[in-house]
């Protein structure tokens, strides 16, 4: 018994210290941020400006994304419905660097009747139909482990109705800025983390932040770290499911063979 109870504390020991060692580089503060890309979730507060239509300002949630292709194949990305992908290194020397908004998916969270059809509204990049991409600059600043960061996004986008790819309303470019936003190399628990993405000395920014159309018509976007779904929400889920299964089983007196 005390043989096993040393065994078990050893095997703890080591495990801990793996864990340790295994910790992002991000971590030991290189003071750079390598070119990759910013995984994003919608964060409540999200407007948009439908003038165009005549709708006034309406608040607009994220739509996962599902999966992304990111040049290796498609991968998980969980709750993201925005990428921003950093072209350059930013070092102290060289703190601005090029940006490209490469995906971006909003829903209305009212419907609206246009035309004599009631629907949702929903905001789509119109690189993904082979128009102008949706670029911008962001300067860092480097402070220890992290810092701030201002940006300016121009972003190119269709409005649609019914569905992500429902017909285009209208079609608008409008510039997006942030300022004094704090970063960490650390990510939020929880975060998205993808290797050769986002995994080394990346840029994590700490909490929600807020993206405001530069004529400030209502248009902002509030942002924050994707996060992986908990894995209760998904063992509570299979559980539900399970539950439902036994019952029916029982009611229709089904029996193993």
């Amino acid at each position: 018994m005390k043989y096993q109870l040393m065994k078990r504390s050893i095997m703890l020991g080591v495990v801990a210290i793996i864990l340790i060692l295994a910790r992002p580089i991000a971590s030991q503060a290189d003071p750079l941020v390598l070119a990759g890309f910013d995984l994003f979730q919608t964060q409540p507060g999200t407007q948009v400006n439908l003038e165009p239509v005549g709708l006034g300002t309406q608040p607009f949630i994220g739509v996962p994304l599902g999966t992304f292709d990111f040049g290796m194949g498609p991968v998980a990305v969980f709750n993201t419905d925005t990428i921003v992908q950093r072209l350059e290194t930013a070092t102290p020397a060289n703190p601005t660097i090029p940006l490209e908004v490469v995906a971006l998916q909003l829903m209305s969270v009212n419907q609206f009747n246009l035309g004599g059809n009631t629907g949702f509204l929903f905001v789509t990049l119109q690189s993904v139909r082979g128009g102008p991409t949706s670029t911008g600059t962001m300067t860092i600043t480097f402070v220890g482990e992290g810092g701030t960061f201002d940006s300016t996004l121009n972003i190119a986008f269709d409005m649609r109705f019914g569905s992500l790819d429902g017909p285009i309303l209208f079609s608008d470019t409008l510039v997006l800025m942030a300022h004094d936003v704090l970063w960490s190399h650390v990510p939020r628990e929880g975060a998205v983390i993808i290797p050769g993405v986002n995994d080394v000395n990346s840029l994590f920014p700490i909490g929600t932040f807020e993206e405001v159309k530069i004529d400030e018509d209502g248009t902002r976007h509030n942002v924050a770290t994707a996060t992986v779904p908990e894995p209760t929400t998904i063992s509570l889920l299979a559980i539900g499911i399970a539950g439902v299964a036994a019952r029916v089983f029982k009611r229709r007196g089904w029996k193993q063979d």
